[in-house]
């Protein structure tokens, strides 16, 4: 038990650690997926670069694309979908801080157990929240792939496998 709960504290606290510095609020699936600030950047080796602004304008290798205003939404769903795992992982990283502060109090008592659980709870309520969230992005995904040809070459970033592995990884 504590093994895992060890594993997903050492990643709470890294997340929280970087969203104090000046890298990107929130990086996933390998660096194919960052958020800075009102922006979602989508890299890939097989092609240029793209970036979905909150807003949901949408911008490939540096050029400005026409969307529809269906799609806008969409892309706006994208961002907010995104930026939901960036307020999960910041909300991990308060309660891997939060259990930290607890255990040096419970340490003199014998409640040490109980505020383990009940953050250990807290934190694996979170990552199933991140799975939610990741599912929303692959969903969404798909639609902007189905709707956008400009969107195509990033439709393959979330996997069904990726949404599979973490619903698998946040129930261990």
């Amino acid at each position: 038990m504590y093994g895992n709960l060890l594993k997903t504290l050492a990643i709470a606290t890294l997340v929280c650690i970087m969203t104090a510095c000046s890298v990107p609020d929130t990086i996933m699936e390998n660096g194919a997926i960052t958020l800075k600030g009102d922006a979602v950047t989508l890299h890939l080796i097989s092609a240029p670069r793209a970036v979905i602004h909150a807003d949901g304008s949408f911008v490939v290798d540096g050029k400005s694309i026409a969307v529809t205003p269906a799609e806008r939404a969409l892309l706006v769903r994208y961002y907010q979908s995104v930026h939901a795992v960036y307020e999960t992982g910041v909300a991990m990283g308060k309660a891997g801080v939060d259990m930290a502060a607890k255990a040096v109090t419970a340490a003199a008592s014998s409640s040490t157990d109980k505020a383990a659980a009940d953050v250990s709870g807290r934190v694996a309520s979170l990552s199933q929240d991140i799975c939610k969230d990741t599912a929303a992005i692959k969903a969404v995904q798909d639609q902007l792939a189905a709707q956008l040809d400009a969107f195509k070459p990033y439709a393959f970033i979330v996997s069904a496998s990726d949404v599979t592995g973490c619903q698998t990884d946040a129930k261990d």
